[in-house]
């Protein structure tokens, strides 16, 4: 597990030396990367391409960062070589290299490496090994363990040879290359001369025992630490106190390099934040509609989810022009199907083109996401942009900032609010699930900020058309019995595609769909546990956080009656048609089976929440919302500092042929709550409460406030007569 932490001194001479090199930029000419002069003249870096993809450009930006002289040597090679091949060509090199034979040659592979430091570093390391020659040491010996006994014994540090990585004079390397046997491979070759002792001594052929210059991440990862100094990021090897500058993701650590690599080579820091955001990055800024680019919007609906409304508006007000957009939708669940198919009638028009699969046709996952890229590709897009249901897209510009970050496949981080859970993991275990990285929860927390290179992204993303084009990289749904996401960024992992997710900005949260039942009706009103922050911004009035602060004055229509906003209209409407449509209302008799000793002294007709499954939400609006309201206004009750206890919690309903009102009585409670639902001169005439010691009547009745007053001894009151329509509350005799 690879750490991380800020120092801010005695990080020593060789991290000095980073810290006050300045960056500088290179050009990639003809596979030899000069700055203009501006590199060490007395170092080159010679290295295999291999395949030209994240991991090559990566390495590129890390020389180029720090000013090195890059030179690659399978530049123009149609196919992929193999080992021997390689050999030749790095023979081939050496022998024309020989002519300045002290010159200073740094060999390494690009696929897996990241230069943390300049070249002055690597020449600084290489001269005081006292060696000609330096190779990278290891842990592991490779590929012929037979030969594990002929190593040299080392009283300190990684003893064998890793030929992914050496330093050396190039007449020196040249001259062991061309005497040495043939081999079908550099760590053969080198191997066999390092373990003889004469030729070992005959080339000063030394190991990077201490990963003074160069680490091997493979068997390693637990020794280094990610550490900060002003403006740099470095590697930290803690088990031997150096300093690596030439960091290996060898073995299975591809991931973990990846992980530092979003930090290396000046890429974040805490100071500054994230420095290559801004690499390759394009602005829409200028470019007029019928110029910005085409994509396809895949959407994405594989199982019941809440908020399913606010989803689908959020994707209406997505700030890209659906003139520019072809819409590809997939709608597996049945209890969605009239809203979703409302939507797509109602926004299809304004796509260039639309394909609608609904729940009837059967289409599987997986089948379905392939087909979006075939449509993507069959539309000309550029982009293809995937939207699963539980995504809420809360930035209007999310669209916008994911084209003019300028990487093949992106995802904008999303959270469920008040959870570490995420669209994205940080590391993955060896069987490819999910595991913590050393920065996840700073990067949820967006206690850092910036593009991250992940393993594994879902829910939201962006992909470009150069990764659909293209038959060897183009992403696929299918994976062996892999839930479709995860076979998505294994294919993808395996091809060795960078999957970042950014934080650079708020984009949006994800609503938590694992326990969303749908057998009722208004289904998000019991929400209020997995999906909170949604749940209040639907159901919660606007208000309430004024209302609940200590600088405001609460009304009080009646002594000690005061009068709070809690609930917007939606809520009320929502619970009065969930309860009609539950409706089984008690008889309005003073037998009721539902309480305690059968027996009720003031009954109503009602029903109780227990009886509609909400008690628990119930009780926890009152922790919540309620509690507040009662601690500011009713000084020094505290019931303990405790919750509010009711057992008594109900919907009451007052007809002018049912039970049109309720006398005078007492409620067995410290304080009541009264929660108005619909309104008065609207919904019904008359109605509202009388507070019969003060001859005070509240008949002005808001919906989705609560009135609030002491229970028991001076607050007898009594139901006003309704004489048309029907009256709806919501009571609860709180702390009995």
């Amino acid at each position: 597990m690879v750490l991380t932490r800020t120092v801010s001194a005695g990080v020593g001479l060789l991290v000095l030396l980073t810290l006050v090199w300045e960056a500088v930029t290179a050009q990639d000419n003809g596979g030899t990367q000069d700055n203009g002069g501006t590199q060490d003249k007395g170092l080159l870096v010679l290295t295999m391409r291999r395949k030209a993809g994240d991991s090559y450009k990566r390495f590129l930006r890390s020389t180029s960062i720090f000013g090195y002289k890059v030179k690659v040597l399978d530049v123009g090679e149609k196919e992929e070589l193999d080992e021997k091949k390689h050999l030749e060509l790095l023979k081939k090199e050496f022998k024309a290299l020989s002519q300045d034979k002290e010159k200073i040659v740094l060999f390494t592979e690009s696929g897996d490496v990241v230069f943390s430091a300049p070249p002055v570093r690597v020449i600084e390391e290489f001269e005081s090994s006292a060696a000609d020659i330096l190779v990278s040491a290891d842990g592991f010996c490779w590929p012929d363990q037979t030969l594990e006994s002929s190593f040299p014994r080392v009283e300190r540090g990684k003893r064998f040879l890793n030929s992914g990585g050496f330093v050396g004079r190039a007449g020196t390397i040249h001259r062991m290359l061309s005497e040495a046997p043939e081999e079908t491979s550099l760590q053969l070759l080198i191997t066999h001369m390092y373990v003889k002792d004469t030729t070992r001594d005959k080339y000063n052929l030394k190991l990077d025992h201490l990963s003074t210059l160069f680490q091997n991440l493979n068997g390693a990862t637990g020794d280094v630490e990610l550490r900060f100094a002003g403006k740099e990021a470095y590697l930290q090897n803690t088990l031997y106190n150096t300093v690596p500058v030439v960091v290996r993701g060898n073995g299975h650590t591809d991931l973990v390099l990846n992980t530092l690599g979003s930090y290396l080579a000046r890429s974040w820091n805490p100071e500054d934040g994230c420095r290559s955001c801004w690499d390759e990055m394009i602005s829409l800024d200028e470019k007029k509609e019928e110029e910005l680019p085409r994509l396809t919007m895949g959407v994405f609906v594989e199982k019941a989810t809440p908020f399913l409304e606010e989803f689908l508006d959020k994707i209406d007000n997505l700030l890209y022009p659906s003139s520019r957009m072809d819409l590809f939708v997939h709608n597996a669940v049945e209890y969605h199907e009239e809203m979703v198919s409302g939507w797509v009638k109602a926004v299809g028009e304004t796509f260039i083109s639309v394909k609608y699969i609904k729940h009837d046709e059967n289409i599987k996952e997986w089948h379905a996401r392939n087909a979006a890229i075939d449509y993507c590709l069959e539309h000309e897009c550029q982009y293809l942009f995937v939207i699963d249901s539980e995504a809420q897209l809360d930035n209007p510009f999310t669209l916008k900032l994911l084209i003019e970050q300028n990487r093949e496949i992106v995802a904008p981080m999303m959270i469920r609010p008040y959870k570490a859970w995420s669209n994205f993991w940080g590391a993955i275990t060896n069987d490819g699930f999910y595991a913590r990285s050393m920065d996840y929860m700073e990067i949820v927390q967006s206690q850092r900020r910036g593009l991250w290179n992940v393993p594994y992204i879902s829910s939201c993303y962006l992909m470009q058309r150069s990764l659909l084009d293209n038959d060897k990289k183009r992403p696929s749904f299918i994976k062996n019995l892999l839930d479709p996401d995860m076979a998505l960024c294994e294919n993808l992992r395996e091809k060795g595609i960078f999957m970042y997710v950014s934080n650079r900005v708020d984009f949006g949260h994800l609503v938590n769909a694992d326990k969303f039942e749908t057998r009722r009706l208004n289904n998000e009103l019991w929400q209020l546990f997995d999906n909170r922050w949604d749940w209040e911004q639907r159901y919660l009035h606007p208000n309430y956080t004024h209302a609940v602060s200590e600088n405001t004055t609460n009304e009080m229509p009646c002594p000690d009656v005061y009068w709070f906003p809690l609930f917007k209209e939606r809520y009320t409407k929502e619970m009065i048609e969930t309860f009609e449509d539950y409706g089984i209302w008690s008889d309005g008799s003073n037998n009721d089976p539902r309480l305690d000793g059968g027996y009720e002294s003031v009954p109503t007709i009602d029903i109780h929440m227990k009886q509609m499954g909400m008690e628990e939400e119930w009780l926890e609006i009152l922790r919540t919302y309620i509690q507040p309201l009662q601690l500011k206004v009713f000084q020094g009750y505290y019931n303990d500092g405790g919750p509010p206890r009711a057992i008594m919690n109900f919907m009451v309903r007052y007809k002018p042929d049912e039970q049109p009102f309720l006398r005078p009585h007492h409620d067995t409670s410290t304080y009541t709550i009264n929660v108005a639902l619909n309104k008065p001169g609207v919904d019904y005439q008359g109605g509202g409460c009388r507070f019969v010691r003060y001859n005070c009547s509240i008949t002005n009745s808001r919906v989705g406030w609560v009135l609030m007053h002491p229970g028991r001894l001076t607050h007898l009151h009594e139901g006003l007569r309704v004489t048309q329509g029907t009256r709806y509350i919501i009571v609860s005799f709180v702390d009995p």
